[in-house]
């Protein structure tokens, strides 16, 4: 195998180790998030990163409608009324509907749902300083040369 070959099957062997590491990294999210949760006797949390999100976005541009979740998100529309459905039904969300069009549905944050967004709003104020440290050991031209592999893998994975 020449060089380009290895050092290619080398970034796929780190892809795929980076996808463990970070599928595992989400679970453990999930897992403090539920412990915050029960320690500030919030009764239910959603039970995946994606509602958790949804719940960030909606508290983030309250109030919002499914097509601009959606669009913010990069997530489809059905998924959005499915994971709505379920942020209601925990209490998290409720609906609204603005003056000027009867027909719109948009979602602002309850009390619970409140507290729940805070409290993951902090953890990702942390996490996000964490990385910018990280970041901190490249060269500008190493940082876009990274943002260009990253932007280039979402629209393979996209595209898949």
């Amino acid at each position: 195998m020449d060089y380009p070959d290895r050092i290619k099957t080398l970034i796929h062997e780190q892809l795929l180790h980076f996808s463990h590491l970070h599928e595992q990294r989400m679970e453990l999210e999930l897992k403090e998030i539920k412990k915050m949760a029960q320690l500030q006797q919030l009764k239910d949390v959603p039970g995946n990163l994606s509602t958790i999100h949804v719940l960030d976005c909606i508290g983030d541009h309250e109030p919002i409608n499914h097509s601009a979740i959606a669009e913010k998100l990069k997530l489809s529309k059905a998924s959005i009324t499915k994971i709505s459905k379920k942020l209601l039904e925990l209490d998290l969300i409720h609906r609204t509907q603005l003056n000027d069009n009867r027909k719109e549905v948009y979602f602002r944050l309850t009390p619970q749902g409140k507290q729940l967004f805070e409290m993951h709003r902090s953890m990702h104020e942390a996490e996000e300083q964490r990385f910018m440290r990280f970041l901190d050991q490249y060269s500008d031209d190493e940082l876009h040369t990274i943002l260009k592999f990253f932007q280039g893998m979402a629209r393979y994975i996209d595209e898949r």
